[in-house]
């Protein structure tokens, strides 16, 4: 099953649009899906945006059960602001569906053993995943690695420890994101489980 949702983050100037157009709508009883991907636009330079996919929400706002003209308002709104984050569910036939495999697997290759790299699953539930975060590029003391702040009451106290660095978030890489564009993207995400990667530091076994 190659439905999987995936999260776009397009990094944009402000006043330029996404670089898509929107087929669809509650109206004409189709879900809202990409038309087409323009050949110079943000999405096509990002490269994971393809024509067919279904767009579930645009930086926040849940697309599902909205007329075609709704839809419209909201990909022309996210014009306004210098990213955007975009869930998308792809299709079976889409080109991705290899890379989609790929993905899946990667997960499983990670060794848990090593301290090193740690992937899991953590579910969303609410706003957010249970931790706040620290770091990231543009922090106050400058680019530094995003890092797990504090887990809230109720969080994955159990998976997660303060100072894991959050390397990758359902696939995305967080490496060049600024805090507040992991917030949006978290926030964005549809409730459910969602795959983390962390590097989980190591002791200095060194004297």
């Amino acid at each position: 099953d190659y439905n999987e949702v995936q999260v776009v983050v397009l990094h944009k100037e402000e006043g330029v649009g996404l670089g898509f157009s929107l087929a669809g709508g509650v109206d004409q009883n189709k879900p809202i899906t990409v038309h087409k991907v323009f050949p110079s636009g943000v999405a096509a330079q990002e490269g994971s945006v393809r024509e067919g996919y279904q767009v579930l929400s645009i930086n926040g706002t849940a697309l599902s059960g909205t007329a075609h003209s709704e839809a419209l308002r909201v990909l022309r709104k996210a014009k306004a602001r210098d990213m955007a984050v975009v869930v998308l569910k792809r299709g079976g036939d889409g080109g991705a569906s290899v890379k989609g495999v790929q993905k899946e697997d990667k997960c499983a290759d990670v060794r848990q053993e090593t301290g090193q790299r740690v992937c899991m699953q953590l579910q969303k539930i609410g706003r957010d995943l249970g931790f706040s975060l620290q770091g990231g590029v543009g922090s106050s003391e400058g680019n530094r690695p995003l890092t797990i702040q504090k887990i809230f009451q109720g969080g994955p106290v159990d998976k997660v420890f303060p100072g894991d660095e959050v390397l990758e978030i359902k696939g995305t890489s967080l490496l060049a994101m600024r805090r507040l564009e992991v917030w949006t993207f978290i926030r964005g995400l549809p409730p459910g489980p969602v795959e983390v990667v962390l590097r989980r530091p190591l002791l200095h076994q060194q004297t």
